[in-house]
């Protein structure tokens, strides 16, 4: 009976931990923190490579640049080339429609870097307040005097659009009063100049009928928030964005919550990723563990940005969840601390997913919070760079094995080369004790860039146990191996 009940207590932990999931954005959160704790620093971390070229991409790049951030200087590092829009956050709505700027408003060094680089620039207009938000959805005169200081404000700075970011809806406001707002916002901006774009932030779970149908009818671009599912609020520790496994999920919410848009306007859908993770005190080292509420704050200790995920804590135990498809980090000081988040190889399953589904794109929340760190806009780069063609691809000039994408993988993982000289090519898989398990490529090759699939379609995968294999290419004097892992 006690092994019954342990049984039944992991699964209600696996599967129901973020059933109590609310409607507590990232963005308000993190607004209201930094607001009242804006610090400015200069940055020690590597810094993004910088270019020349405008890259051409095959996808919308949508990222929202915080005010705290441009305050911090981390804004110098973003690779205008791999973004289509960014979003300057937050131009405040109050309860009147008047509008507060962003800290420092006119960012000019954001202006120009925008036009020099072709990105479209966008307002975004937060609020946050659900009163507010209920007046400026409802009263005519104050919603009136909201559109005229979004144009204003789009004409004064050369806007190409405007994002709508509002949160803590009334219940009663969200079946209709949010899509008629959008509707309304549109015929109003769209009469300025039609070539103006509306975006809309919306949650990925539809609690209590948001009427989705109407506000994607009238937007341009849907920003869906796909992170938050586990946060200061739960009572286990568990990802912030889990791909699939977990009760909510992001598989579930496009499948379920959000099938209708899908279905009709799946190129208005970017699939929104936060570099951000969170950190709990937790009762065991367990996946999923039940936080520890006697800490303070009741074990939550606080969002974390990615480079202060990396630089602060790169030596722990990182650990690939496979159930959702994320990696956590655990240690003991002071009882169990976990900190679940998104890095390279998680985001590259969900831009695979969003290349799959023909979404229009991703978005970024939110600039800046790599702070220059290169292998998520290397991920960027990988999946939504336009190919060009074979004439105009410049000739390597030496031979080169990459790492392999995703990593950890499961069930599949692209390994990509590249050869200065048309040379014999060997690109085998080898175990932990050196064992040949698969070979990929032996076969003459001529000069350029090339990538193969190693995955379950692959006869030989399917025996394949979990663990680490290293991957060898060998071409003429040259030859490297590279490490891998495979997750089941």
């Amino acid at each position: 009976m006690k092994n019954l009940f342990v049984s039944f207590l992991i699964y209600f932990t696996l599967h129901f931990c973020n059933v109590f999931a609310q409607e507590i954005s990232v963005h308000k959160f993190q607004n209201n923190y930094y607001k009242e704790n804006i610090i400015q620093q200069e940055s020690n971390n590597p810094k993004a490579e910088t270019t020349t070229t405008k890259i051409q991409l095959n996808k919308v790049v949508f990222g929202y640049l915080p005010d705290w951030e441009y305050l911090d200087g981390t804004h110098t590092n973003i690779r205008y080339d791999l973004i289509s829009h960014l979003a300057v956050f937050p131009f405040i709505a109050d309860s009147s429609g008047n509008l507060s700027n962003p800290y420092n408003w006119p960012w000019n060094d954001v202006i120009n870097s925008c036009s020099t680089a072709k990105v479209k620039l966008i307002a975004s207009i937060g609020c946050f307040n659900g009163n507010t938000v209920h007046t400026l959805l409802n009263d005519q005169t104050k919603r009136t005097n909201l559109f005229t200081n979004i144009k204003n404000i789009m004409l004064k700075w050369g806007f190409a659009g405007v994002n709508i970011d509002f949160e803590e809806l009334f219940n009663s406001d969200k079946p209709s009063a949010m899509g008629n707002f959008i509707k309304l916002l549109n015929q109003y901006i769209k009469a300025v100049n039609q070539s103006y774009e509306i975006s809309t932030a919306v949650y990925p779970v539809n609690f209590d009928n948001w009427g989705y149908d109407d506000i994607s009818e009238y937007s341009d671009l849907l920003f869906v928030m796909c992170y938050n599912y586990y946060g200061s609020w739960s009572f286990t520790s568990g990802p912030s964005s889990p791909f699939e496994g977990t009760y909510y999920n992001i598989s579930k919410s496009f499948t379920n919550d959000l099938a209708s848009i899908v279905a009709k306007y799946p190129q208005r859908i970017l699939y929104g990723i936060a570099y951000v993770g969170n950190h709990w005190k937790t009762k065991t080292s367990d996946a999923y563990s039940i936080v520890d509420t006697s800490k303070a704050n009741k074990g939550f200790v606080k969002t974390l940005k990615y480079s202060e995920i990396f630089l602060a804590y790169q030596s722990k135990e990182i650990i690939w969840d496979a159930l959702s498809k994320t990696p956590w980090l655990r240690w003991n000081d002071d009882g169990w601390n976990q900190i679940w988040y998104d890095d390279a190889s998680s985001l590259s399953i969900k831009y695979d997913y969003t290349l799959q589904k023909r979404f229009g794109g991703v978005g970024i929340w939110a600039l800046g919070y790599d702070d220059g760190r290169t292998e998520l806009w290397k991920v960027i780069e990988d999946k939504f760079a336009k190919p060009t063609n074979i004439a105009e691809q410049e000739i390597p000039t030496q031979a080169r094995l990459f790492q392999n994408y995703p990593n950890p993988f499961n069930p599949s993982t692209n390994i990509s080369y590249q050869l200065s000289t048309d040379s014999h090519v060997s690109l085998k898989v080898y175990d932990l004790i050196g064992r040949e398990v698969a070979t990929l490529v032996n076969e003459f090759k001529t000069t350029g860039t090339f990538q193969i699939e190693f995955g379950v379609e692959t006869p030989y995968m399917a025996s394949l146990p979990s663990g680490v294999y290293f991957y060898t290419l060998k071409t003429g004097g040259y030859s490297e191996t590279k490490k891998m892992t495979l997750v089941k």
